[in-house]
């Protein structure tokens, strides 16, 4: 440190280290090439070799996955003017986001993104704009949207080494991708929904479902059904250990002492 200014050799360390960092928490580098990399940064003499470190890191597969992506759909109407308060962000890195019980509101530009977590949305609890654009981006992750079937809806989707079930049709591969629409036959559509798709060893689905329906998954109704019946064989023993406690209707009581014969 020189004239209280940082020297080229600590700035570029420090930068390298949130380069660093911030593709290891996207998921773009294994922990031991992260550890390795924070450790040679350590010992760097000059801000070439900094340079060089980050040179040498592995290729992301996030990137093949990105030039993969397909470009953005347009909606038949033009998609108003994105503004910073009409955009959201939905995340869950090493974590579950639920949005299924309560009222929300879907941003006209959503960013849904999961990192080794898990994504479930339903939009029919949800307040729709007109139009909105939905990004998703799952990771080693699933994701599940719930699409209530009175509203249109675009669906382009890769994969890879992954799933994807998208309005009753399904991908999945090394290398796979698709594209999908609705359009409702029994109402006007109340909303236009353009949702993109891309995972990386992950599970997305995109469901159509009935407005009025309550959302359970199978897997959700098993364990439901499972906790009842584990429930009720508990209760059983209980009650059974109750009754062999109890005397029987011939057993008469006895004085302190006293003995049965």
């Amino acid at each position: 440190m020189q004239n209280g200014t940082e020297s080229p050799l600590v700035a570029a360390q420090r930068s390298a280290i949130l380069q660093i960092r911030g593709r290891y928490e996207r998921g773009e580098l294994p922990f031991d090439t992260f550890r390795d990399g924070l450790d040679a940064l350590t010992k760097t003499q000059t801000p070439d070799e900094c340079d060089a470190i980050l040179r040498d890191l592995p290729h992301s597969p996030l990137a093949t996955l990105a030039a993969l992506e397909p470009p953005t759909l347009v909606p038949s109407a033009p998609m108003p003017p994105a503004v910073p308060s009409a955009r959201k962000r939905i995340s869950a890195f090493m974590s579950e986001t639920k949005k299924t019980r309560n009222a929300w509101s879907l941003a006209p530009d959503t960013h849904v993104r999961a990192l080794m977590g898990s994504v479930k949305l339903d939009l029919r609890r949800a307040q729709l704009p007109p139009q909105a654009h939905i990004k998703v981006n799952a990771t080693m992750s699933e994701v599940v949207l719930y699409i209530p079937d009175d509203v249109a809806v675009s669906v382009r989707s890769s994969a890879i080494m992954g799933e994807v079930k998208a309005l009753g049709e399904y991908i999945s591969g090394v290398i796979a991708s698709g594209e999908e629409e609705y359009i409702p036959t029994h109402t006007a559509p109340r909303a236009h929904l353009v949702i993109e798709v891309s995972t990386l060893m992950g599970t997305v689905s995109v469901a159509l479902v009935n407005p009025n329906a309550t959302a359970i998954g199978i897997a959700d109704l098993a364990r439901e059904t499972l906790r009842a019946a584990l429930e009720g064989v508990r209760r059983g023993f209980e009650n059974g250990a109750r009754d062999s406690a109890l005397p029987g209707p011939n057993a008469r009581p006895g004085l302190p002492g006293a003995s049965a014969d």
